[in-house]
């Protein structure tokens, strides 16, 4: 930077400066950008991942529901359980494949005990 330039060649290099600095900050821009756009994609596939995972084990949970309701389907009292219970909020969080075996061995234990009992009739 000189003093002795003239204003109007002074002001040409500072806009010039000002140019350069604008167009390094849209190439940062552009790569963060495409940093952004590639996380986001990468956070929307583990979304869906993770979405069908819960609607895979909630059709098995749901298959074991059915299960159970049709070997109780003469337990007049089963009426107001038609609909699946609602998950228990108060547990603690664990993985979906232990309550998914949580609910399987419930089921397994419910089937054994009609079976060995006789109960309805069986």
């Amino acid at each position: 930077m000189t003093d002795d330039l003239p204003a109007d060649a002074r002001y040409r290099e500072i806009t010039a400066w000002i140019g350069d600095a604008m167009q390094d900050m849209r190439e940062q821009n552009t790569e963060r950008g495409q940093l952004v756009s590639q996380q986001l994609d990468f956070a929307l596939a583990a979304t869906m991942e993770m979405l069908s995972r819960a609607d895979e084990s909630m059709s098995k949970i749901d298959d074991l529901w059915q299960t159970a309701m049709a070997e109780l389907f003469h337990e007049t009292w089963m009426g107001a359980m038609r609909p699946i219970p609602r998950p228990d909020t108060t547990v603690p969080p664990r993985p979906l494949e232990f309550y998914e075996d949580e609910a399987k061995q419930a089921c397994e234990a419910l089937l054994d005990a009609i079976k060995r009992k006789g109960i309805l009739g069986r």
